[in-house]
């Protein structure tokens, strides 16, 4: 949630924190045990091991019922008082940042709370202005789609000890009782000296008849008895005290009690009576039994603990059932994991998962930590644990005791301030001249750079070479390309395209070689060609280009010409770099900015930084949305950073946990497990490419494209369908070949109550579908050949995202199969049945173009299907489902409300994103919206009833797909929709949302009645315009009538026409004109009324805007329903500028009408699919540039099947063990 390197605490470490914090004492440590623990102890600390002061009071804090607002919504406070030392907390926790969540359960996860306040216990602390010392400590969650913020205020007692005494010292009250007696002998005659409890009472019971009954607050009398006796002559002894609580004592011998303006619960002086009379009270319980019998004590409160957890959704955390066996600890591990003792083992390694995330500065601390709970808790939970501390050491990671042993090995200091790397460096050095353990002096080498982040030291640690791996030398070029000194050069650029078309993850190993050969033999021709990819040693014709790359019209667009390119490119790769050349002269030509990012042309000076800029994607052939796609889920943090650190959120291939997985409402397989993973690894690979690349755009393999476009159950299907015919071509772009998928998403419609992703496939509705909302992303299989070749004369929607499931591509697990852990280092697994390597990546390449051809939702289903089948879930929810970060993020819940004469009945379901349709006309994003949860008339057991929806949690991230599929019944075809979608950069989704709040509901029912309203409106325009016939609208048609009718009449008058005439009564000429007038009015009065019904919805929620989402991305198609070019805008909300990533081109947004401005032109670009953002979230969500770059990258290995990025990967690896 937060950027700041900072370790946190669960939540039920909060509670027992707050519990156990006492501000009055501060331990021997000096740390405050709210805003600076964990860790419990500074690393240069050597003082007593004292955390919490042996004087510090253990806190039984009761709720103040008066003072808080428990509620399940947005934002609850309590305020207690601990009955023992009489502070005062206020404990609020927020949510309102995650619209749409309300009430307990709404989280997946146990909070992990980072503190935002730095206060140190040695600071001047706040004062009130009654003299109560006040620290105050906020927190936020971090996890990175939690938006749970808490705040803790503390607070010293009112009473300061002297007016105390004042109230419960016996000689103090004796004396001045005796004093009061002596001035009215006579009024205080046999009145003695009251118990300290009896003063008490009386006080607290003034301040709440003041407080609570002003009926029963009267002025006091000052030589009252009862008065005299408790407070003195007078109440002179105790003025002080009583002017502090805001008594005001009147010459007439009276004091007035206090009074304030407002609820007393929410007036500051009100709060601060009522927390006078909690102190009373606490005072009164506090006195002897002996001295309490007789006196009726009435409970002031009950334990603020448990409501604590509830308020954190934690009451019920999962507890390790083995609590009782466990060895106590002797160093607080678990307070510097932020855990409680009593929490599970899963709880306990999840929490070192969100130390070692938040705060990776301190990961030896924390492994030392998880470490020492192993060995404490034993058995099958010290197992569980020692499992993932195992995993920690295999990835080079290690305790803070190996990192002081790793110092003194060398007989350094950790917190040596005048060591540096040099001195480091040069006794390794001496060390290895005198030992036998080189690798073991190594690995100590090693974590000492990595603790102190010395890519220096590691480097000696790892003996790295500063030149690329493999190929150094010309020798070593040669024996690469597998050529000799007397090679020809033409040969050796031959053997240079075979090299990296068997292998193109080669490429520049490839190209290095062919540099050192150039250099080796001074040849000019190699030079050349290693420079342009040119062996002519000239510039290339602008006619040559064009006609190279198959353009015969040069005034063609520039996503022509990419499309041109990326064709020639894919269908003989052996030639990319001869069309990288030619499209580097067309785009010096044409001045072209996106062409030339395409082709990496030298930057002039005053263009962007790449550090700065977001990195394009290669298109590797008929993948052009597949780039949009990744580009997206790149910028989106959380998700990215769950890619990145994926081995800690990897599913387990082992255990009951695998057997009950359940993603989408069924079960998943071991192996849809594995090929998932597969999946995730191969996002880290491009991720980290991304990020470290010195290179303006980046390519995405071939392995990638094919996880990410073929779902697990499509697979078999595709694979199967390659071996049988290749791909046909998808049309043209202003007469240009292009290459694609099957256009934007298709309409569905629910055709069950309950059904998830149901729709028709064959034939349409007489009337359009409502939009819908889109459910959980089911694995779709492709309807089987047999039934493809069956229905091929017969035209349908293309529904491949409902198609039946085909058997022949069930997966089922074999019964001996037994988990195996992949390796994340080896390609992900090959086909069944071996095949040559040229064959497989000419299989591969097939694979991808089919898999291209997939519905590009369909897609985005499979990347969040197979996100949460390769990484394990945080819980499992009532039904089973499995949740973790996707859902977090990504899913939404929405409540479906059937009004029937039984009754109202409701049914909740999860969704990824929100269907809309702009089939019958252009129209705002609300009133698109709208259609997927206005109320409509459906038949349940042949009644009529009504239907309505309303989301009850909305995800950070809101995902809104285009329907822009429509069916034509005449032409028996689909095709696409290009009308107008109008978006607004902000939308408010108050008026969604599943309340009880009746100004809600009635707003939505009149919002309802307004739009039948204006459809009936519309219906009768229709049939006074009259537009489908040629004579023209009603009042016209009337007119017409009338005149010729007038002009028959006429003829009467004149001899040589009077035959022909016809008669007509005047009475009915005067009705008819009256009749057209009365039209024409009615047409005017019904388009003014339909106006003003259009205005009266579209500003019916205007004063509801408390959750607001921000347009993020905005996904565009270019072409028809069978073919097209897609792009993506995403926005940057620290730059406040709109991007554009057309594969490698990565451009500013100069207009942004270029994304909201209705396009004039007969085919526009259209959007096919929006992403809202959570406003309050939107900087911890939305980070399109993440840069780290490597300028000095290593090349891969000579395994070809290893990325450049996976040898970077290994190389951060510490040397073997």
């Amino acid at each position: 949630m937060s950027s700041m390197h900072s370790s946190g605490k669960t939540a039920p470490r909060l509670v027992l924190d707050i519990y156990q914090y006492d501000p009055t004492y501060a331990p021997a440590s000096g740390r405050n045990l709210l805003s600076e623990v964990p860790p419990t102890f500074a690393s240069n600390y050597d003082g007593p091991l004292e955390a919490i002061s042996p004087k510090a009071c253990n806190h039984e804090y009761m709720m103040k019922d008066n003072q808080s607002t428990i509620s399940t919504d947005d934002s609850s406070s309590l305020f207690a008082i601990c009955s023992k030392c009489r502070h005062h907390l206020q404990f609020t926790v927020n949510n309102s940042s995650t619209v749409g969540q309300h009430g307990h359960g709404l989280f997946s996860h146990i909070h992990h709370l980072i503190c935002r306040t730095r206060k140190r216990m040695d600071t001047a602390p706040e004062v009130t202005f009654k003299g109560q010392r006040v620290e105050t400590f906020h927190y936020e969650c971090s996890y990175l789609a939690c938006p749970t913020n808490v705040s803790v205020y503390v607070a010293s007692p009112i009473l300061k000890d002297d007016f105390v005494s004042l109230l419960t010292n016996d000689e103090l009250i004796r004396k001045r009782t005796e004093d009061a007696v002596a001035a009215h002998p006579d009024r205080l005659e046999g009145v003695g000296k009251p118990p300290a409890i009896e003063v008490v009472k009386n006080l607290r019971t003034y301040i709440v008849n003041a407080l609570r009954d002003p009926q029963r607050s009267k002025s006091i009398t000052a030589a009252n008895k009862r008065f005299m006796s408790c407070f003195g002559n007078e109440g002179w002894p105790c003025k002080e005290l009583l002017e502090f609580l805001e008594f005001n004592y009147k010459d007439e011998g009276i004091w007035e009690p206090p009074s304030f303006m407002g609820p007393p619960y929410h007036d500051p002086r009100g709060v601060f009576l009522d927390d006078v009379t909690y102190e009373l009270s606490v005072l009164i319980d506090q006195r002897p039994l002996s001295e309490k019998k007789g006196y009726q004590i009435e409970p002031y409160g009950h334990s603020a603990f448990d409501q604590m957890l509830i308020m954190l959704n934690s009451l019920d955390y999962p507890k390790a059932s083995r609590l009782h066996e466990f060895q106590m600890a002797e160093i607080p591990c678990y307070e510097d994991l932020g855990t409680a003792e009593d929490m599970s083992s899963e709880l306990i390694i999840e929490a070192y998962n969100r130390q070692i995330s938040v705060d990776p500065a301190r990961a030896p601390l924390y492994l030392k930590s998880l470490k020492a709970i192993a060995d404490l808790r034993r058995g099958q939970d010290g197992q569980l644990i020692d499992r993932v501390v195992q995993e920690a050491y295999s990835e080079g990671k290690y305790t803070e005791d190996e990192l002081v042993a790793a110092y003194e090995y060398f007989g350094f200091q950790r917190n040596d301030p005048y060591l540096t790397d040099e001195i480091i460096i040069g006794k390794f050095h001496a060390f290895l001249k005198d030992t036998a353990h080189e690798t073991e002096t190594r690995r100590r080498l090693w974590r000492i750079g990595d603790w102190r982040r010395s890519e220096q030291i590691k480097s000696a640690a790892e003996d790295r070479l500063t030149n690329i791996k493999g190929v150094s030398t010309v020798e070593q070029a040669m024996v690469f390309l597998g050529v000799e000194d007397t090679t020809p050069d033409d040969f050796v650029i031959a053997m240079y395209t075979t090299k990296i078309n068997d292998a193109p993850t080669s490429r520049d190993l490839a190209h290095r070689a062919v540099e050192l050969i150039a250099e080796g033999r001074d040849s000019a021709v190699l030079k050349e060609f290693a420079k342009t990819g040119n062996t002519t040693g000239g510039e290339m014709e602008v006619g040559e280009a064009y006609r190279l790359l198959q353009i015969p019209d040069r005034t063609v667009d520039e996503d022509a010409i990419v499309a041109a390119y990326t064709i020639c490119v894919d269908e003989a790769p052996g030639q990319a770099e001869l069309y990288r050349q030619a499209l580097r002269v067309i785009a010096s030509e044409t001045g072209s900015h996106q062409l030339r990012d395409m082709v990496s042309l030298p930057m002039s000076p005053s263009d962007r930084d790449l550090s700065e800029w977001p990195v394009g994607l290669q298109n590797i052939g008929n993948t052009c949305y597949l780039n949009s796609l990744l580009q997206f889920y790149f910028s989106i943090r959380p998700f990215r950073e769950m890619v990145l650190e994926y081995e800690k959120f990897k599913m387990e291939l082992s255990g009951e946990t695998l057997g009950k997985k359940q993603v989408g409402s069924r079960k998943v397989l071991r192996k849809e497990v594995l090929r998932s993973q597969s999946f995730l690894r191969e996002l880290q690979i491009l991720f980290l490419d991304m990020i470290t690349s010195p290179y303006s755009s980046v390519t995405p393999r071939r392995e990638l494209a094919r996880l990410t476009l073929i779902s697990p159950s499509n697979e078999a299907a595709i694979r199967r369908r390659s071996t049988l015919s290749k791909p046909q071509g998808l049309g043209d772009i202003n007469g240009m070949p292009v290459m694609g998928p099957l256009g934007p998403p298709q309409i569905t419609t629910e055709i069950e109550e309950g059904a998830q992703s149901s729709s028709a496939v064959v034939g349409a509705p007489e009337n359009p579908p409502q939009p819908t909302i889109s459910e959980e992303p089911h694995e779709v299989a492709p309807a089987s050949e047999s039934v493809n070749k069956a229905d091929a004369s017969n035209p349908q929607i293309d529904d491949k995202e409902n198609a039946p499931p085909s058997t022949d591509v069930t997966m089922k697990d074999s019964e001996n199969d037994q988990p195996s852990e992949p390796n994340p280092n080896e390609p992900p697994p090959v086909p069944p049945r071996p095949v040559p390597d040229a064959d497989r990546q000419s299989q591969l390449i097939e694979e991808v173009e089919m898999g291209a051809q997939q519905d590009v939702t369909e897609v985005i289903n499979n990347v969040l299907f197979q996100s949460q089948c390769a990484i394990k879930p945080y819980r499992i929810s009532p039904d089973g489902e499995q949740l973790d970060q996707i859902k977090d993020l990504f899913y939404g819940r929405s409540k479906s409300y059937i009004s029937a004469k039984e009754g109202i009945r409701s049914k909740e379901e999860w969704w990824c994103d929100i269907k809309v349709d702009v089939a019958t006309g252009s129209r705002d994003i609300y009133t698109a919206i709208d259609g997927a949860f206005d109320v409509q008339k459906i038949v349940v057991d042949n009644s009529s009833a009504e239907q309505f929806s309303a989301i009850s949690k909305l995800p950070p991230v809101l995902q809104i797909q285009v329907q822009r599929v429509q069916f034509d019944l005449t032409k028996k075809s689909s095709f696409k929709s290009t009308h107008h979608l109008d978006l607004t950069e902000t939308i408010y989704l108050d008026r969604y949302m599943d309340t009880s709040r009746s100004d809600i509901v009635s707003r939505r029912r009149e919002n309802w009645k307004l739009k039948e309203s204006l459809k009936n409106l519309e219906a009768r325009r229709v049939e006074l315009l009259r537009q489908s016939e040629k004579t023209g609208d009603m009042p016209k048609l009337v007119d017409s009538v009338h005149s010729v009718l007038e002009d028959l009449n006429s003829m009467t008058k004149v001899p040589e026409t009077a035959p022909d005439s016809i008669d007509i009564e005047p009475q009915f000429l005067e009705e008819l004109e009256t009749l057209a007038n009365i039209t024409k009015s009615e047409l005017a009065s019904v388009e003014k009324e339909i106006e003003s019904t259009k205005s009266k919805v579209f500003h019916q929620f205007d004063d509801y805007k408390a959750l607001p989402y921000r347009l993020y991305a905005v996904f565009i198609h270019h072409g028809s329903v069978n073919f097209g070019h897609y792009w993506i805008y995403i926005y940057d909300f620290k730059k406040n500028i709109w991007r554009k990533y057309n594969d490698t081109y990565v451009t500013e947004v100069q207009d942004p009408d270029e994304i909201f401005k209705c396009q004039e032109e007969q085919n526009p670009p259209t959007p096919y699919f929006l992403v809202y953002i959570n406003d309050a979230m939107k900087d911890r969500l939305a980070s399109p540039v993440h840069r780290d770059i490597i300028k000095d990258q290593a090349p891969p290995t000579s395994q070809e099947q290893i990325s450049s990025q996976e040898q970077s990967l290994l190389e951060k690896l510490p040397p073997a063990e």
